[in-house]
Parts: structure tokens; C-alpha cells; sequence
């Protein structure tokens, strides 16, 4: 995904679906334009592994987004 994409959804939860197939339940916290990342607070994931502390804050690079849509 664009980073401009991500900009909307700033203290939103939302589902990532990621390029290595990972959905993730976050809460994003920061989207950083200059390095085009978000940095957001895991809540649930399909592949824990990735994430060693649960609602940790992690980084996503915004070109490994395939998609991202609210959460409930």
C-alpha cells in the first residue's frame, strides 16, 4: 500500500493483510512518511512468532501492506 493511503487510519484499529500472507489485528499509533512505515500495537496475529510480545508496538513497512481496513 501507499503510506498516504495508511494516514487515515492514525488511532484506528484496523486488519493488515500482509505480502507473506500474515493478517494482523492492530492499533495504529504513528504512520512515518519519510521512511514509510507505520508503527502500530499488535493485538492479534496469524503468525505470533513474528511478534514476540502481544500489544507490542512493531513496525510495518507500508510496501508490505497488501490491504488494511477498519476493525471492529
Amino acid at each position: 500500500m501507499r503510506i498516504n493511503d495508511l494516514k487515515q487510519f492514525v488511532d484506528r484499529t484496523v486488519t493488515l493483510r500482509m505480502t507473506d500472507g500474515e493478517t494482523a489485528k492492530v492499533k495504529v499509533d504513528f504512520v512515518d512518511e519519510e521512511y514509510e512505515d507505520i508503527i502500530a500495537a499488535v493485538l492479534e496475529t496469524s503468525r505470533p512468532e513474528h511478534h514476540r510480545a502481544p500489544c507490542a508496538m512493531h513496525t510495518f513497512s507500508a510496501g508490505d501492506i497488501v490491504s488494511a481496513e477498519l476493525s471492529e
